[in-house]
């Protein structure tokens, strides 16, 4: 099956350990990568390692997801069977709740890439299922398939519109991979780069946590996906994961710490044993937010 893989590089410093996945794909494909910056040395890497990539310097729209539709309207759907969508992720921030699982951001990273890429094994499993269920339309992390109200209620109207506009069809529920790390027969894409383009993205804002085109869209692959009648599946297993959640609520429970508006409070067996009253301007810090950042928030 002819495969292509979008990377979007953002944080140029993880080409190294996604180097390191790609090396469990054992035949040829194609490599698209685009970068928000012209980085030479970066780009030198890039080609030592697979020397006929295509690489893309754009602007900074969109998240992942408005380079990705960049990079659609570059090939030829007709030439792939698959499409492999891969991205770098910020490892620090909060903790996610994700279907059934909390996920910290740096775990959450390591999962969407364990998910397609984890092995060799994994991967030419991954493959093979493709070709075995003419059915199975998206892979991602099991851990991160999701359809739980929370993880697209903040768009679920947008989507539903989209999807209204894109197939004629209000989805029952929007099923998708969160974290827009996928493997996705090419086919699927098509209603996504007819109806889309690059310059449909705003400049990507940092502060913006939900609600744009991107996040949108993000939702949206996965729920095109179920409702031409295919699956999203994920064949990664990561015990090591799945214990650290069953464990998570006896540690909650033997030990917490929570700040709320300016209270921090630490509980033992859910008992409260120590509380203070915090300052803005140390809230400030433990939240890494600027003042005026906290401001705007609070």
């Amino acid at each position: 099956m002819n495969l292509a893989i979008h990377l979007h590089l953002y944080y140029g410093e993880q080409w190294d350990e996604i180097k390191n996945y790609l090396l469990n794909i054992k035949f040829s494909y194609d490599l698209y990568i685009t970068l928000p910056e012209d980085n030479f040395a970066l780009i030198r890497k890039i080609k030592s390692f697979h020397k006929e990539t295509k690489i893309f310097v754009i602007e900074n729209r969109g998240y992942d997801v408005g380079a990705f539709i960049f990079f659609l309207h570059r090939i030829n759907l007709s030439d792939y069977d698959l499409i492999l969508k891969l991205h770098t992720k910020g490892k620090n921030g909060c903790d996610w709740r994700i279907g059934y699982y909390t996920v910290s951001r740096k775990y959450w990273n390591k999962l969407l890439f364990e998910g397609l890429l984890g092995s060799e094994k994994l991967f030419a499993k991954n493959m093979q299922n493709f070709e075995k269920f003419p059915k199975l339309g998206m892979i991602g992390s099991k851990y991160l398939i999701t359809s739980a109200f929370r993880n697209y209620k903040p768009v679920a109207h947008d989507v539903h519109k989209m999807m209204k506009e894109l197939i004629n069809v209000y989805p029952a529920r929007i099923k998708f991979v969160a974290g827009t790390m996928f493997m996705v027969r090419s086919s699927l894409l098509q209603k996504i780069k007819d109806n889309f383009s690059f310059e449909d993205f705003e400049q990507t804002d940092k502060n913006t946590k939900d609600g744009t085109l991107a996040h949108i869209l993000e939702r949206a692959f996965g729920s095109l996906v179920v409702e031409s009648g295919y699956e999203i599946k994920g064949f990664d297993t990561n015990a090591g994961f799945v214990l650290s959640r069953l464990v998570l609520p006896l540690r909650n429970f033997l030990f917490s710490k929570t700040l709320k508006r300016n209270l921090l409070k630490i509980k033992i067996c859910k008992i409260p044993v120590y509380w203070q009253k915090i300052s803005r301007n140390k809230i400030c810090i433990l939240s890494g937010k600027s003042s005026k950042q906290f401001d705007e928030s609070k």
